[in-house]
């Protein structure tokens, strides 16, 4: 009975990542559209637009599944897990994830590379492959979709945001390198080895209920 109670939870948090998938396309975005769109635009102007940019994707793509999660009345928690420097990025990175609790326990998704979501029993712990600072948890029904998350949380901008409640984030560090590395030929590279499908990885894998969980939420969008 254990098990079948799970598979519901994970079953409920691929309807999630599916459903996002399907309405959030991840293209290429110019340089100004960068500038003028990373980590800026509220839920609802994220699904307006229907778009993020095909690196770093994960701030967008958590910020919708928190709205369905929050619109169902489901609790859920925004996790935002910051980064030390790595050899190959000498400055700290941020990378978001969501924490959602229902009848049948406590699950996490997340987005953790371009196309593809990890689906999980538990909170989520962070990157085990990469130093981490903090772990930073944002109540999912303190969103406001309406707003930017910064916002939200009665802060000017993003920049005065991210330096109130990170260690050594630099905003303007983590834009450069993005737009560094935001080329034609990058992007025609993670199309290539993009799988037309979300590759969506969970335990248990086989999840019949996932159909009828994404039901439940384009009427509350």
């Amino acid at each position: 009975m254990e098990y079948l109670l799970t598979e519901k939870g994970i079953a409920l948090g691929q309807a999630i990542a599916l459903w996002v998938d399907k309405k959030i396309k991840k293209i290429y975005w110019t340089n100004e559209e960068i500038d003028q769109w990373f980590g800026k635009r509220s839920i609802k102007e994220i699904i307006k637009n229907g778009t993020t940019c095909f690196m770093n994707p994960c701030f967008d793509l958590t910020l919708v599944s928190s709205y369905l999660l929050t619109q169902n009345n489901i609790n859920n928690t925004l996790v935002i897990e910051e980064h030390l420097p790595t050899k190959e990025f000498n400055f700290n990175r941020l990378h978001f994830a969501l924490d959602f609790i229902d009848k049948t326990g406590k699950y996490h998704i997340n987005y953790k590379n371009e196309n593809a979501v990890y689906i999980n029993h538990g909170e989520y712990q962070g990157r085990k492959d990469l130093p981490q600072a903090q772990i930073i948890k944002i109540s999912g029904a303190l969103i406001n979709p309406d707003k930017p998350l910064y916002e939200t949380l009665n802060h000017q901008n993003l920049e005065k945001l991210l330096k109130n409640i990170t260690t050594e984030y630099s905003l303007e560090k983590n834009l450069q390198r993005l737009k560094q590395d935001n080329t034609q030929e990058n992007y025609s590279k993670y199309k290539q080895k993009s799988e037309e499908e979300l590759s969506i990885n969970s335990k248990p894998k086989s999840q019949p209920l996932s159909e009828f969980y994404t039901e439940l939420f384009p009427r509350h969008v």
